[in-house]
């Protein structure tokens, strides 16, 4: 959640925190007869679209000093004979992905998604091709040079374009190597693919190193962050970090600056680092031991239409324990942050799934939302048929406390007479109408701001909603019915020339508009008292410019709540009148009249 989105909770929370309070000490009596959507937000250019070359930035802290070296002796003699060489891409098909390899850096230079589309109807590629492949090596050559095989020559038996569908439950290996000397010193590159997974391993051998690497340190880098994917790039750019975790502690990286770069540079038992957008991710993980470190930066860059982007590093520092044969694993994985295949893997990866609040929100998200989620959506395919029943559950389990608000209200309204009596006795008092108060709430037990307990229950919630329907994969272009095609974004009826003052925003969202007039709606059967009849109409219009810019998922749940409680309210009052009606009047019938019948 980005910094605007907080405040606007936070100014909802207060509002509706406030409103309620106020409208309990002020309740009158009660009388007994009383093109898709995505496609319309923002303009095409506010969409990533920075040019080659605008970040530039090492990832190690293995630098030598030495820049603006000349071309020919940037590598020195050990590796600037590997400048050049045969370009050779490899493609590998499964089940879950489309990569490419290439003999340059024997690296990944390609990996599209399986299953998902872009904003505007594309594979998602989730690499940024002009930077070249990921997974590369970084260290400090035994001549002084800092070497990053990214722009090195590996050698391959694999024929250029050779095509490999990796099906079933097979495995292939793709094998790169770099003979650093002619006496035994190599680097090896093994992939190995497996089919039906999102994670693949990298295993890494140095023979000899000692001939080649100065310090028995090597780092395994992914230098940039994953290609955008989405139509806004701000509402993207929000959920990007990158983390570290490390001695069993989780070190969060989030950019928010473009004058102020980030750098984590950790040493110690490392489980794993990792980098993500708003829905995939990317870990690099050693298998067999941990690593000895981490590396990640940060930097931020700000595109048109006030949109922007992170560009986050991460690598893993490997000491090299054996420099006749080093060998050393790692897992990759690469694909979208679905809370229960991060899970699966047992190593905590699902605690990159950040939320504001996150002490607050996770547990209510983590162990309640997504698990009764996901375990309606085994039985019901749309997901917003799933959000509509469990704003129904919300409404059963809140049912005993939205009563004790409506009672409260009933009992502040009853006792309006007497608190305006007392309030004008004591006008010239303000300490003494105060103590007079909390005194006449005691003596008829109670609580002005009972009201508001409903809400204080329904924040935390809303938070979390808001976390499970901005950032969970499962959600992501998840059509509804009519016009919301996408319940994990603002779902626009209509795009404004111009943008509303205060709230910022040039679109008119169609279910927080039936939010506002719901609410509004609730107001009128609640409020009675002509002098704040202005904020029956001032709350709802705020409340649904704010909620504008909310995902349609979190809109269509408040929207359900209010309609549901206007309909519990309705009958809650029908019952009532209908007992006032019904009371029972003792009605005096006139004595008989008896007439002595005696013997006279």
């Amino acid at each position: 959640m980005d910094r605007n989105s907080i405040i606007g909770f936070v100014l909802i929370g207060v509002i509706l925190i406030g409103w309620l309070y106020f409208q309990n000490k002020n309740a009158p009596p009660v009388k007994p007869e009383d093109k898709k959507q995505t496609e319309q937000q923002i303009p095409k250019d506010s969409v990533k679209t920075q040019p080659v070359d605008t970040v530039k930035k090492k990832v190690t802290t293995l630098d030598t000093g030495k820049t603006n070296q000349p071309v020919s002796d940037k590598y020195g003699s050990l590796f600037g004979k590997f400048e050049k060489g045969d370009d050779k891409i490899i493609i590998v098909e499964t089940d879950k992905f489309h990569a490419e390899f290439s003999t340059k850096g024997g690296s990944l230079i390609k990996y599209e998604v399986k299953g998902f589309k872009t904003w505007d109807g594309f594979p998602v590629q989730l690499l940024q091709l002009e930077k070249g492949g990921q997974l590369n090596l970084l260290f400090n050559s035994t001549e002084g040079k800092l070497i990053n095989t990214k722009e090195l020559y590996f050698n391959t038996a694999y024929n250029t374009w050779e095509r490999v569908n990796v099906r079933g439950n097979s495995e292939y290996k793709i094998v790169f190597e770099m003979p650093v000397d002619s006496n035994g010193a190599k680097i090896t590159k093994t992939y190995t693919i497996k089919n039906d997974s999102y994670m693949f391993g990298v295993e890494i051998n140095l023979d000899n190193s000692s001939k080649f690497i100065s310090n028995f340190e090597y780092q395994l880098a992914w230098e940039n962050s994953l290609k955008l994917t989405e139509y806004r790039s701000d509402g993207e750019g929000g959920h990007a970090n990158a983390f570290a975790e490390s001695g069993g502690e989780l070190e969060v990286l989030d950019v928010t600056s473009k004058d102020e770069p980030l750098k984590s540079d950790l040493n110690g038992q490392t489980s794993w680092v990792s980098s993500r957008i708003k829905y995939f991710t990317v870990f690099l993980i050693p298998e067999g031991r941990k690593a000895d470190g981490s590396y990640i930066t940060g930097t931020y860059s700000e595109l048109p239409q006030n949109g922007f982007e992170k560009d986050y590093s991460i690598a893993l520092k490997m000491s090299i324990k054996n420099d006749k044969s080093e060998k050393n694993r790692f897992n990759v994985y690469l694909g979208p942050v679905d809370y229960e295949i991060l899970k699966g893997y047992n190593m905590n990866l699902q605690s990159t799934m950040r939320f504001s609040l996150d002490f607050l929100v996770r547990p209510i998200a983590q162990y309640a939302i997504l698990p009764f989620f996901l375990f309606l959506h085994k039985f019901i395919s749309n997901w917003g048929i799933v959000i509509i029943i469990f704003s129904i559950v919300m409404k059963v389990v809140l049912t005993p406390f939205t009563r004790y608000q409506m009672k409260s209200m009933k009992k502040m309204g009853e006792l309006q007479p007497k608190m305006t009596a007392m309030r004008e006795k004591y006008k010239d008092d303000p300490q003494k109408q105060q103590q007079m108060l909390m005194k006449l709430y005691k003596e008829e037990k109670i609580n002005p701001a009972g009201g508001c307990l409903p809400m204080l229950l329904q924040l935390p919630i809303l938070y979390a909603l808001f976390g499970v329907f901005s950032s969970t994969i499962e959600l992501r272009q998840a059509y509804f019915g009519l016009w919301i095609h996408d319940l994990a974004v603002p779902d626009v009826i209509l795009q404004l020339p111009f943008k509303i003052p205060l709230f910022g925003v040039d679109y008119l969202s169609g279910l927080a508009l039936l939010m506002g007039i719901t609410m509004f709606i609730q107001q009128k059967m609640t409020v009675k008292d002509p002098k704040q009849m202005a904020m029956v109409y001032i709350m709802p219009i705020m409340l649904t410019f704010l909620f504008t810019t909310l995902p349609a998922g979190l809109n269509l749940y408040y929207f359900m709540f209010n309609l549901l409680s206007i309909i519990e309210q309705y009958f809650v009052q029908k019952k009532g009148k209908k007992e006032a009606e019904d009371k029972v009047e003792v009605v005096i019938q006139p004595k008989p009249n008896f007439k002595y019948k005696g013997k006279k």
